[in-house]
């Protein structure tokens, strides 16, 4: 790992966040999927399988339909059991093991993506260096991660509240990811921010919860249009990285 040296100047403190169309988080993980050996690390959404199925908004079931061929990983031993009873190839391990990961002895993928999981890690640059052994020479690691800087966490510091699941233990910004990244042996090779798609409300939801998630949907439709000002200020982020040539 490198660190780099602190800033010299207050100037250096300063970084143009990039202007990018503000996207739909699981199309581009399904456009990138299409036809590759996938490797989907956390994919079970621990404590939501169930839910998710009966709700046919599992993301790795959507990616299973598009990848050339697919692999769960997740530490959740119970939920990796299910996905197998369903018929997925699925394997309990750390993701930020590189031992645990190299123990499974898997075909290199052609694509590793960990949606909406680095956020949780306690060790996430054990993690970019542990995932290396699932990849191939030319494979790409897809992350997606809530954004630091959206909107409503603004608007939720204005309330005094903030607004983060209890799992959550970091926030990345487009700087902080992009540096992290660095230190670890990837190159940036393409970065978008995303806005959270309407949440599904399903008949057998209570009706506070139907009252609250159609609530959510609202907020989250009129922030679109702010989003298309100032992306930086969407839900989330999407960043696609290699690892640097030459490295391992």
């Amino acid at each position: 790992m490198r660190l780099a040296p602190g800033p010299g100047s207050a100037a250096e403190l300063v970084h143009r966040v990039p202007r990018t169309p503000v996207i739909d988080r699981r199309e581009i993980l399904l456009q990138l999927a299409r036809g590759r050996r996938v490797a989907h690390l956390g994919f079970v959404d621990y404590g939501l399988l169930e839910r998710k199925r009966r709700e046919r908004t599992w993301l790795h079931d959507e990616l299973a339909q598009v990848a050339r061929e697919i692999v769960g990983i997740d530490l959740d031993p119970r939920g990796v059991s299910e996905a197998a009873s369903l018929g997925f190839e699925a394997y309990a391990a750390d993701c930020q093991s590189e031992a645990s990961l190299a123990a499974l002895r898997l075909e290199p993928a052609e694509l590793v993506i960990a949606g909406e999981l680095i956020e949780h890690l306690d060790r996430p640059g054990a993690f970019l260096d542990a995932v290396k052994v699932l990849l191939d020479d030319s494979g790409a690691l897809v992350m997606t991660t809530p954004n630091a800087t959206a909107l409503v966490n603004f608007l939720g510091a204005l309330l005094g509240r903030e607004i983060v699941s209890p799992d959550h233990v970091d926030w990345y910004s487009w700087r902080t990811l992009t540096t992290l990244l660095s230190r670890h042996g990837w190159v940036l090779e393409r970065f978008d921010y995303y806005a959270n798609a309407p949440l599904h409300v399903s008949a057998d939801r209570s009706f506070a919860d139907k009252v609250k998630l159609r609530a959510a949907n609202g907020s989250r439709r009129m922030s679109r249009p702010v989003f298309r000002v100032w992306p930086a200020l969407a839900d989330g982020m999407v960043a696609v990285a290699r690892r640097e040539p030459g490295g391992r």
